[in-house]
């Protein structure tokens, strides 16, 4: 079976591959291509699997790896015929997804939309962003004062904080690792928290690492193939 797209933006319903599920050869699951995350349930058949999309459309934020394991989930899972096995299961092989260069510079491109929105902090490298402004201004860590990583994360996830559900986001990591290409340097964080650092740095850094991507896929668009 070929992945079908679903009515929640961002999700597919794809095969599981033989031999994960031997009794339940239609076996299937739901996965969140942008950030290669697999929902944690199967079900025995694409049927069963789209009206548990269905069944949480509207309740959860399924872009997000913080909501994968909301009990409205869990309970939708068990109601539509779903096999729940949890963040301990087998995480099923699936082919990695390379983001784009245009891609990447989307992302990079809404990170900086929230770096401007949301203003900018050094120090806080385990959550990415302010969380003295979180828990005393009672914000949302989606509109805290970020780091260079957390701008980067809500544009790609929703979230500052790194993703927890099977892995990193597939398009954070690109949009890091080009921002540090960018820079010459191995870790991001410890260039944005380095002292003398400020907010204009990273803004130009982010706008030229945008620039060259989309320059890169344009050349790579317009050069002819032997």
């Amino acid at each position: 079976m070929t992945a079908r797209p679903t009515d929640v933006p961002g999700l597919v319903i794809r095969a599981a591959p033989a031999p994960l599920f031997p009794d339940h050869p239609d076996a299937c699951f739901v996965i969140h291509p942008p950030s290669n995350r697999r929902m944690p349930a199967t079900w025995a058949s694409p049927s069963t699997a789209q009206a548990f999309v269905k069944a949480i459309q509207g309740k959860a934020d399924w872009t997000s790896p913080n909501a994968t394991l909301t009990k409205t989930i869990v309970d939708a899972i068990y109601a539509h015929d779903g096999s729940f096995d949890g963040f301990d299961g087998p995480q099923l092989p699936i082919p990695p997804y390379v983001p784009t260069q245009a891609e990447t510079a989307d992302v990079l491109d809404k990170a900086l939309t929230v770096l401007i929105t949301n203003g900018w902090c050094q120090g806080d490298a385990s959550t990415f962003h302010d969380t003295d402004q979180e828990y005393g201004d009672d914000l949302d860590p989606s509109q805290c004062r970020v780091c260079a990583r957390g701008a980067i994360n809500i544009a790609a996830e929703g979230d500052p904080r790194p993703p927890t559900a099977y892995g990193p986001s597939v398009l954070a990591d690109a949009a890091t690792a080009a921002l540090a290409e960018t820079l010459g340097v191995d870790d991001v964080t410890v260039w944005n928290d380095a002292p003398g650092r400020t907010a204009d740095d990273l803004h130009d850094v982010v706008a030229r690492t945008i620039n060259r991507l989309r320059d890169d896929q344009a050349t790579t668009a317009t050069t002819p193939t032997s």
